[in-house]
Order: structure tokens, then C-alpha cells, then sequence
């Protein structure tokens, strides 16, 4: 009570709802705009943007928090696509109960009309193209701290629609985390979480990737992920997040679909007053126990994903800032629809409030 009338105060002037956001504008060039084998299209774009975050400062316990997104490239030069957008937004709410107990409920929705490659669980060339769908995701997570340990327990459910040739699909299942703190923000933690998908229409295959009539798809995934962020100054200026990560995928029928994925990513960002940059580098292979490149050709197949990201942006004014962003993407496949690379680079302002 006596909190709160503090932060309502007129003359401290402290509002307990606060925001921010920024207008973006950019200029740039994507090499090989549809992730194709051969034949790539390149083209200039122009890319726009706006994001906004609101929050309210604790009281009582409780925290709100509401962040979206969108993006909208409009190509120049390519026949095939000539825009793309990508919208989301996330919201939370949270609780603390005192004595190291905290839960929260969030909502996560996601808008896809975009250039995208959703091959690993599909063997066909249209997988690898256009995806128009929208995504959305609640959650509960409970999470008790033994200071400096943590543990926390999450709930979750997707629900994906998507337009052909794609199929949507329903996820869900529990997640289990643990996590060390320490510093000025570092932590290491481990999780791992076990989900369930289930295709609205598609089929089951069989051991030669032939549909089954009167069978529905769905997928079991095993995921485990240990992650290292570490503060290196007191300031924190200086910020890496290491983390490693093993995904099982088993399928409901013929295990066609059953594949293991390894991945690794190391993030790094430097931040001071007037600059923030970013680079990221991500590994993920992919290693299917069954499913052959052909009929006639039985290697099993095989996929390799690289992804390197650089992002640099600078303070021009208090409210104007310049940006600039490299991105390139190279998979290394057996199946020839999905070996491709690509690189984008873009140039631009932000106009932050």
C-alpha cells in the first residue's frame, strides 16, 4: 500500500505504465531471394519497420510486460516473391508470491508471409519457398529460487495454421528447467522439454516416404539445451551466450520422419551509450535415422545448417539512430532442393520514442 501510494505521487512524477518504440526504414540486397539450389535471384529491397514495448513497474507483486513487431520488404527485382512481412508480438504476466516464488502466463502470436525452409520435417521442393501462416502460443511457468540456484516448470501449446502445400498442426507438452546465477547477470542453465505435434491432414508414410490413407501424422520431440550467458564487466558492456542443444524427432508410423538434430550457437553484443553490436553464428545438423535422398540412391540423408549474423547501430541524435546488418545462410544437403546459401545485407535509420 504504502508503496504504491509512493509511485502515485504526483510530485515524484513516476508513472507506473511506461513505453518505447522506434520507426525503421532500410535499404538493402538479398542474393538468392527463393533459398534456391541453382539459379538464384538476387534483388535490392526496401525494408520498414515498427516495434513497441509498454510495461508497468511491479506493484504488489505483479508485472505486466507487452512487446510486437513488424517487418514489411518490398523487392525490387524478383519475379517470383516481391514482399514479405513478419509480425509478432509477445505478452506477460507476472506474479511474485515472495519467498523465491514467481509465476507467470504469457501469449505469444506470430504472423509468416515469408521466404522460409521448413524441409526438416518435408522432403519436397515446396518446402522451401513461401510460408503464409500465423502462430499462437500460450504458456504458464512456475519458478522457485534458492538463491543463487533457480528452478523453474512450464506448460505450453502451439497452434500453427498454415496455407498449402504446408499442413497446420497442434503442439504441446511440459518443460523442465535449472539454473546457477551469478555476477552481474550471468547464469548457466539446463533445460529440457518433450512436445507432441499433430498434423490436421496429413499422412503417415511409409519406409519409402509413401503417403498412408487413413493415418494421421504426428510427431514426438525430445529437446535438451544447455545455455551459458556470461556478464564480463560491471557495466555490462560486454555480453556472450553460449548454447548447445540436442533435439530427437520420432514420428507416429514408419519412423520416415525420425530424425536427431545437433545444435550450437555463440552470441556476443558489446553496448555503451551511443553503440550496440551484435554477432551471432548458429550450427545445426541434421541426422535422419531412416529416410534415404531416393529410391535409387539409399544414403541416408543428411543436412547442415550454417547461419552467421553480424548487426551494428549507432547513436546519431537521441532519437535517430543508424543501422546496419549482414545475415548469411548456407545448408549443406544430400536432397539438391535443399543446398543453398544466401546473404543479405541491409543499411538504414531508426527513429526511436
Amino acid at each position: 500500500m504504502a508503496g504504491e501510494d509512493l509511485l502515485n505521487d504526483e510530485d515524484l512524477k513516476i508513472s507506473l505504465w511506461n513505453y518505447s518504440g522506434a520507426l525503421r526504414g532500410s535499404f538493402g540486397y538479398k542474393d538468392n531471394v527463393l533459398l534456391g539450389h541453382t539459379n538464384a535471384q538476387g534483388s535490392a529491397f526496401w525494408m520498414s519497420g515498427a516495434e513497441i514495448m509498454v510495461f508497468r513497474l511491479p506493484t504488489h507483486g505483479w508485472q505486466f510486460s507487452f512487446f510486437a513487431d513488424a517487418t514489411d520488404m518490398r523487392f525490387f527485382d524478383s519475379p517470383s516473391v516481391d514482399n514479405e512481412q513478419v509480425a509478432l508480438a509477445v505478452a506477460q504476466l507476472g506474479k511474485d508470491f515472495g519467498n523465491g516464488w514467481k509465476s507467470t502466463v504469457g501469449l505469444n502470436y506470430l504472423f509468416q508471409n515469408q521466404v522460409y525452409d521448413n524441409s526438416a520435417n518435408y522432403t519436397n521442393q515446396t518446402t522451401v519457398g513461401v510460408i503464409k501462416g500465423q502462430t499462437l502460443t500460450p504458456r504458464w511457468a512456475v519458478r522457485k529460487t534458492f538463491d543463487p540456484i533457480w528452478v523453474e516448470g512450464e506448460l505450453n501449446a502451439t497452434r500453427q495454421w498454415l496455407d498449402s502445400p504446408l499442413d497446420s498442426y497442434w503442439q504441446f507438452g511440459p518443460r523442465a528447467a535449472a539454473g546457477f546465477s551469478w555476477g552481474h547477470g550471468s547464469e548457466l542453465a539446463l533445460s529440457y522439454q518433450c512436445s507432441r505435434l499433430d498434423y490436421d491432414n496429413r499422412e503417415q508414410v511409409n519406409a519409402a516416404g509413401r503417403p498412408l490413407t487413413n493415418t494421421s501424422l504426428g510427431l514426438i520431440t525430445h529437446f535438451i539445451e544447455l545455455s551459458l550467458t556470461q556478464v564480463w564487466d560491471e557495466k555490462r558492456h560486454w555480453q556472450t551466450i553460449t548454447v548447445a542443444g540436442f533435439e530427437a524427432t520420432l514420428d507416429n508410423g514408419s519412423g520416415y520422419y525420425d530424425y536427431n538434430n545437433y545444435r550450437l550457437s555463440q552470441w556476443v553484443r558489446y553496448r555503451d551509450e551511443k553503440w550496440e553490436v551484435v554477432a551471432q553464428a548458429r550450427l545445426n545438423y541434421y541426422d535422419y535415422s531412416k529416410q534415404t535422398v531416393s529410391a535409387t540412391d539409399l544414403t541416408l540423408r543428411r543436412k547442415t545448417m550454417f547461419t552467421l549474423m553480424a548487426r551494428a547501430e549507432c547513436k546519431l541524435t537521441k532519437h535517430l539512430a543508424a543501422q546496419a546488418g549482414y545475415a548469411w545462410d548456407r545448408s549443406i544437403s544430400n536432397l539438391d532442393f535443399d543446398d543453398y546459401q544466401s546473404g543479405t545485407v541491409t543499411g538504414g535509420l531508426a527513429l526511436t520514442f
